[in-house]
């Protein structure tokens, strides 16, 4: 494929960095943009020299565009993309790939009967503390793994004041039947992908979850109502026999981190923040793994693999549809974990 491939977005929250991003990703060109509210996206488009600006994701599945990026609140995931994939498109889904299993299930499904490329932007693959540790990891530095622990902290209220979302983010982000809150939506999906690409299947959790915050008030002063889970304590027990957790702490103090351990019989590995850690049975404390200078921006990198993966004609580099179902059914075992106050099983991916 010698031209670019032509990038059509739906959504205008974090639909915007895709916008950016894709822009200055080589062999790419950002043609349509799509958002609910046409004037957003009208604004997007002006702000980034982008032709096509519309309210109706159904205008980005002519000829003129090769691809979508579906940034849409959850419950619109699975529609967009399975239509996009029956006109032809390749796909990039934000996480979570859908809002339920069994949408997730059949996009996985329609992609891989389609040949098209399909991507979950699980970018924190490809920061750089996490690939290098993966790296570490396949080398053997661990010596296999034992314990897993991965925990995300962050502020509620802040997130949801945020000028990055768009007016309607509130309303779906804080509603579990829509995927929303911090396992469903922003956390969650991001650390179950973590520990299944560090880890491996998961075959069975338990967990607890909580709505901490019943109402948060917006930047406008309107209150919002909660229902989604903002905090969450997750075991889980790996097909390996490694054990590990998986946890979300809100809070209102301070912007928070984002924590993985990584425990064996011969090492041990702390990624924290942008800093990672190593420590073996002759180290007296961890010390410093080095990442190189030059560390892109993984929202680069994921976007980059996916227009080369288009232009070569490859098969969907991971993380891909398969990733995202296997996240999803992770997630949707803890939650009806959480409910019934039992282990339950993790359906097969």
């Amino acid at each position: 494929m010698a031209e670019a491939v032509r990038i059509g977005v739906v959504g205008t929250g974090i639909g915007v960095e895709h916008v950016r991003v894709f822009h200055g990703v080589a062999h790419a060109e950002v043609v349509a943009v799509c958002s609910a509210q046409r004037q957003r996206a009208r604004s997007v488009a002006d702000r980034f020299g982008v032709p096509v600006a519309t309210d109706d994701w159904r205008d980005l599945l002519g000829p003129d565009v090769d691809a979508l990026v579906v940034a849409t609140p959850p419950a619109l995931h699975a529609r967009i993309a399975l239509d996009a994939i029956a006109a032809g498109k390749h796909v990039f889904v934000e996480k979570p790939l859908a809002a339920s299993l069994d949408e997730a299930r059949a996009m996985r499904d329609a992609a891989r009967a389609a040949g098209v490329v399909h991507m979950v932007n699980f970018q924190l693959r490809f920061a750089a503390l996490y690939a290098r540790a993966k790296a570490l990891v396949d080398d053997g530095y661990l010596g296999g793994l034992a314990v897993a622990d991965a925990r995300m902290s962050l502020n509620p209220v802040d997130y949801l004041r945020s000028s990055e979302w768009s007016t309607s983010k509130a309303a779906w982000f804080t509603d579990a039947a829509q995927r929303g809150g911090f396992l469903g939506s922003s956390a969650g999906p991001h650390l179950a992908d973590l520990l299944l690409w560090f880890g491996g299947p998961v075959e069975s959790v338990a967990a607890r979850t909580a709505v901490t915050r019943p109402s948060v008030t917006l930047a406008g002063g309107e209150p919002v109502a909660v229902a989604a889970e903002d905090a969450f304590l997750i075991l889980l027990r790996f097909a390996s026999g490694a054990l590990g957790t998986m946890r979300g702490v809100p809070i209102a103090h301070h912007h928070g981190q984002w924590t993985l351990e990584l425990d064996g019989l011969a090492g041990t590995l702390i990624a924290r923040d942008d800093v990672l850690l190593a420590a073996t049975a002759a180290d007296r404390e961890p010390v410093a793994v080095a990442l190189g200078d030059e560390k892109p921006q993984d929202r680069d990198v994921i976007a980059g693999h996916f227009v080369e993966a288009i232009r070569a004609g490859a098969p969907a580099p991971a993380p891909n549809f398969d990733d995202g179902l296997a996240a999803q059914a992770l997630l949707e075992a803890a939650v009806a974990a959480a409910r019934s106050g039992r282990w339950v099983d993790v359906e097969p991916a």
